[in-house]
């Protein structure tokens, strides 16, 4: 088995020592880590490999786990990297601040399961930053359910029957003559805990259905939705949402009648076929899983009794932003009376995550300052790829740096996976290293611009925000070149 040491970067007092399966790969990894130190679930990590085979790893190696679909690293196992004692990795919980070294120890053959992770010791409180003491009895038996969760899950079958039933029985109420699509509620499941918001499209008269989002991976999604002028057509790539939609055949996927007339069912008119879709960011839309239909069909049964609520006269409240009438499901699956869910939106704040040397640092500074003007994006390209380290499609991210007026492209790198503040500020600086100048301004968009900050000011780099024009003409061109080149 595999040894690890794993430490606050913040105060490296606060520890855990695993024991991981040989050939355990980095998902693994991340959701072991999630466990032992008690983080949130909707958290994950990427891993930056420091030292490999007993040297410091001259190029930045970053893995990341299953939450992020990447294409060629989640399964990528964590001995055929950390290979000799004292190996390392750093651990980033994506937009979070904690920070964590990863050491390898030892790798030896130990007289026990060897298919089980398990955490051997540890001190202290990452949320308190406290010495307390840990209870590894509990945190192994955490490992353990989630262990066997996720080997039932992987032969449990959607129950796509059920939800076809009960969202025909939605389409029939037509809940979007009684709510608006900006009139959207929440719905509170006590027995665990969980919290969706949901938006009744239809009110306009184009789109009909539900629109579900999970309170922590999909609430930036419908803030967007909600409150963004003149959403880029870029959005989709980004979403994270459930989605129920009544549509006409001709837009059913072949798949989708496919599974219709499987389940022994059939539909007529316009509007009337139904389709389920999962939104995660930086894929292609999927069909729901066992997990998500399970969630699709207690939610539309839910709003199945809200639309009955508000035909028997409950009114949907004057509320300020960011908040949202909250239907609370009680243990005994009734509703309880409703109270106003108030969500924070608290401006993110980013940090270098790039490890820069004084050397690093002296020798950028050495380059001549030019004229040079640049625009610098990560936007997802418009076409997906497979793979079989994973089971949904990926839309790779193109980095892309142009010089204004000229247009040209000066570096451009297509990566497997999505946009987040350590790989925006990771290709940026690599870019910039590459040069031969440094550039007077680098153009960036409003998204980018708070992410690179800190990145920018240790360098010494002007950002401007900008509609970026040059790569956009840039972008129009690539929508016209064919697809398989990009796999060459």
């Amino acid at each position: 088995m595999i040894l690890l040491h794993i430490e606050s970067k913040k105060k490296p007092e606060i520890y855990r020592k695993l024991l991981l399966p040989k050939n355990s790969s980095f998902s693994l990894l991340d959701e072991i880590l999630l466990l032992s130190f008690d983080l949130d679930g909707s958290d994950y990590f990427n891993f930056e490999i420091v030292k490999k085979d007993g040297r410091i790893s001259k190029e930045k190696i970053y893995f990341l786990p299953k939450h992020d679909t990447d294409l060629d690293t989640d399964e990528e196992l964590v001995d055929e990297w950390l290979q000799k004692p004292g190996d390392e990795a750093i651990a980033h919980v994506i937009d979070n601040n904690e920070s964590f070294t990863i050491r390898l120890e030892s790798i030896e053959d130990l007289p026990m399961n060897s298919e089980t992770p398990i955490c051997i010791a540890g001190a202290g409180n990452i949320h308190t930053g406290k010495m307390d003491m840990i209870n590894l009895e509990e945190i192994n038996e955490l490992i353990r359910e989630v262990e066997e969760a996720d080997s039932l899950l992987e032969n449990l079958e959607p129950d796509y029957l059920s939800l076809l039933e009960i969202s025909n029985d939605l389409k029939k109420l037509k809940p979007w003559q009684y709510l608006k699509d900006d009139e959207v509620v929440a719905i509170h499941f006590e027995d665990v805990d969980y919290k969706v918001l949901v938006s009744v499209m239809g009110a306009g008269g184009e789109e009909f259905g539900l629109m579900i989002f999970d309170l922590e991976l999909g609430y930036t999604s419908l803030v967007k939705i909600l409150y963004e002028k003149n959403l880029t057509s870029d959005f989709s790539y980004g979403l994270n949402a459930l989605t129920v939609n009544f549509v006409d055949r001709e837009e059913l996927d072949p798949a989708d009648y496919q599974l219709i007339k499987d389940c022994g069912l059939s539909y007529r008119g316009k509007k009337n076929w139904i389709q389920f879709r999962s939104y995660l960011e930086g894929t292609h839309p999927e069909r729901p899983n066992y997990l998500e239909v399970k969630l699709l069909i207690d939610v539309v049964r839910r709003i199945i009794n809200i639309t009955e609520a508000r035909k028997d006269g409950w009114e949907y409240p004057q509320l300020a932003a960011h908040q949202y009438p909250t239907f609370k499901v009680q243990m005994d699956g009734e509703l309880q009376e409703i109270y106003i869910l108030q969500l924070n939106m608290l401006k993110p704040t980013y940090e270098c995550y790039e490890e820069i040397s004084m050397f690093e640092k002296a020798k950028y500074k050495k380059k001549p300052k030019s004229a040079l003007q640049l625009e610098y994006d990560l936007f997802y390209m418009p076409f997906g790829v497979e793979s079989e380290e994973t089971n949904r499609t990926v839309y790779p991210i193109s980095c892309m740096l142009v010089e204004r007026g000229s247009n040209l492209v000066i570096e451009h790198e297509m990566l497997s996976m999505p946009k987040t503040p350590p790989m925006a500020q990771g290709v940026l600086w690599t870019f910039l290293q590459g040069l031969e100048v440094r550039p007077s301004k680098i153009f960036v968009s409003k998204e980018l611009r708070p992410m690179l900050q800190p990145l920018a000011k240790i360098v010494g780099v002007e950002l401007v925000e900008s509609e970026l024009p040059c790569i956009r003409e840039v972008r129009d061109f690539l929508k016209t070149v064919p697809m398989n080149l990009f796999g060459e």
